[in-house]
């Protein structure tokens, strides 16, 4: 007893010093693998093998080839995988948000994975919907983006990336007709020639252009529920479990959205026997909410049995509601998610050379066109598009910089936009908008400038937090903390960081229960089964206890303590285990983007102090 006991204090006082590091000037880095593996098995989906199977789609073959199995689940691993290391102490698996992919977790993953030296893997999920991404342009264009035609200025037509971009899209003759290229049209090569989709030869050998789906394509989409994705990820905490161990630690995080799917996962029951509980927090050892404010209590009116049975017909219908989301603000999502892979990889190859998003028909027409309308630099136009400054949607925001090399008209929040912004206008003398980064020391301060008038500024004090019965708000003094490179770079390669189909519909519906479905449940138990809970079983909520840790930025959309307040006041967890942490000045994509990033220690202290507490427990 007395050497186990000596045993304990040892391996406490080296986990109270912090993880361990490695010798000398470089240490190694951490390395990145997209996994998959097989997922549940929900019955309607391809591959099944369920007598209630979906036909597969010919565009899907096109894609995947024959008989292709989407019940798989799939996650971007973040590791030290150093040769003879011993199994990592903590695996924390990561939900992205809304419209995000696994991949936009890559710079929090990996300077966690670093702090930690090998001891914790990061798993960042990928939602099945990003199986059905036609990534054949991208990948092209990733490809050739450093051969030698990319490298010229201006690039030539042949230059891989002009090449990527016309696979997803043709050139476009706009008013007045028959001028092409004529002012306003779209030539995404520069070439004077109306071209049309560029064919590229795909991994079955044939040449083609983008395999793009439609609703009808995928109606086995209105079976992606919570309970489907819920259970695809059970089996990464399973797996998880069995790599560290009893003593080991599981975490489930998410970002934004991903705060509703992580704490909903939580509170969800896996065994359909009214008799049995097994709950999704007893399975996980902690909960992470980064710029999220965890679950809600969803709708007013909640639908009845009879009615969620109804949607879910008509969502599997041919020609019913949409299953995935068609648009955002306005953009079409999936040609957002093309142009905007195509866009940073212009941005990281070609980062002076005049926008190329602003001759795709997304950026080329509409809204998109009249808020990015000033001639511009990859690099800038990046910026003006997901800059805390200049973006116009408060969830698409990271300070980036800023481009002060003409004038940026001020709009206030209201009607459309939430909140405020700036409006880049064209840069005097016909020059291109350029970008200045993060870390530029001549990013424009108010004062001496003044936030409404000339070039703005990047770093504004946005006053005090709210008083007592106030809403939060953004409040504190900005920063810039994100090196574009670092958003940049989650959007193409190995993953991508957008999820072009989107499952809207049935989640939807789900969430529309918020943290509780348990009437839904007495309904299915009394006039369906009584031996099962039914198609959604959120019932747990009020018993989750697991340690929380919530990290929100002051210029973000959890930007004071409070706005974690409902969600942590819903559950069993003791104030104790509520830890809740507020980064001044970081921006919503700041948490998870930023160097150096201050989430990180904050993240290594808590998950420390939950090991200690985990070996004792095992004493």
């Amino acid at each position: 007893m007395k050497r186990r006991t000596v045993l304990v204090l040892a391996l406490l006082g080296a986990l109270a010093s912090g993880p361990a590091r490695c010798p000398g000037p470089n240490p190694p880095s951490p390395a990145q693998e997209v996994v998959s593996m097989p997922g549940f098995v929900q019955p309607q989906t391809p591959g099944s093998g369920a007598p209630e199977e979906f036909a597969t789609a010919p565009v899907i073959t096109t894609l995947l080839g024959a008989d292709p199995d989407l019940n798989q689940v799939t996650y971007v691993r973040t590791a030290m995988d150093a040769p003879g290391a011993d199994p990592p102490r903590v695996i924390a698996i990561l939900i992205p948000g809304f419209l995000g992919g696994g991949s936009t977790y890559d710079p929090l993953a990996q300077q966690l994975v670093a702090r930690f030296n090998g001891t914790l893997e990061a798993w960042a999920v990928d939602r099945r919907p990003n199986q059905l991404e036609d990534r054949l342009g991208a990948d092209h264009a990733v490809a050739g983006a450093g051969e030698p035609a990319c490298a010229l200025s201006p690039p030539p037509a042949d230059c891989a990336i002009f090449e990527g971009a016309q696979f997803y899209f043709a050139d476009a003759d706009f008013s007045p007709f028959g001028d092409f290229p004529g002012p306003g049209d779209l030539d995404l090569n520069l070439n004077g020639v109306l071209d049309p989709r560029f064919p590229l030869v795909d991994g079955f050998g044939v040449a083609r252009g983008p395999a793009l789906m439609t609703q009808d394509d995928v109606r086995f989409m209105a079976h992606w529920g919570l309970d489907t994705y819920f259970r695809d990820w059970k089996r990464l905490v399973d797996a998880a479990r069995a790599i560290v161990g009893p003593t080991g630690l599981v975490l489930l995080g998410g970002h934004s959205q991903g705060t509703t799917w992580a704490a909903t996962f939580a509170a969800y029951d896996f065994d359909p026997d009214p008799a049995v509980v097994a709950a999704g927090h007893s399975l996980i050892d902690g909960l992470i909410l980064l710029e999220g404010g965890g679950a809600g209590a969803g709708a007013a009116v909640k639908p009845t049995l009879a009615e969620y049975q109804a949607a879910i017909a008509s969502f599997e219908a041919p020609g019913g509601p949409d299953v995935f989301l068609e648009s955002f603000s306005g953009i079409p999502l999936q040609g957002l998610g093309t142009a905007g892979e195509i866009a940073a990889i212009a941005a990281t190859f070609q980062p002076t050379e005049r926008a190329l998003i602003q001759r795709t028909p997304v950026f080329g027409a509409g809204l998109p066109a009249f808020l990015l309308s000033a001639p511009a630099t990859n690099r800038a136009i990046a910026g003006m598009f997901l800059d805390d400054d200049f973006s116009t949607n408060g969830a698409f925001r990271a300070s980036m910089g800023f481009s002060d090399n003409g004038p940026n008209f001020h709009q206030a929040a209201g009607g459309l936009f939430a909140v405020p912004f700036y409006v880049a206008s064209p840069a005097p003398g016909g020059v291109l908008r350029e970008w200045k980064e993060h870390d530029d020391p001549t990013l424009p301060e108010c004062p001496p400038n003044r936030f409404d008038q000339g070039v703005g500024c990047a770093l504004l004090d946005n006053g005090p937090p709210s008083g007592p019965g106030e809403n939060p708000r953004v409040n504190g003094v900005e920063r810039e903390v994100t090196p574009m490179d670092n958003f940049l770079h989650t959007q193409f390669g190995k993953a991508n960081g957008f999820e072009w189909y989107f499952a809207a519909a049935r989640p939807s519906l789900d969430f529309g229960y918020g943290r509780d479905s348990s009437a839904l449940v007495t309904e299915h138990l009394a006039s369906v089964d009584p031996n099962d809970e039914g198609p959604l079983v959120i019932t747990q909520n009020g018993v989750m206890d697991v340690p929380v840790i919530a990290i929100g930025g002051s210029n973000g959309l959890t930007p004071e303590a409070k706005s974690f307040g409902h969600y942590l006041g819903s559950i069993a967890t003791p104030a104790a285990d509520q830890e809740i942490h507020i980064l001044e000045g970081y921006a919503h994509l700041d948490v998870i983007n930023a160097a150096d990033n201050e989430a990180v220690p904050l993240l290594e202290d808590w998950t420390n102090r939950l090991l200690q507490r985990k070996l004792l427990e095992g004493f």
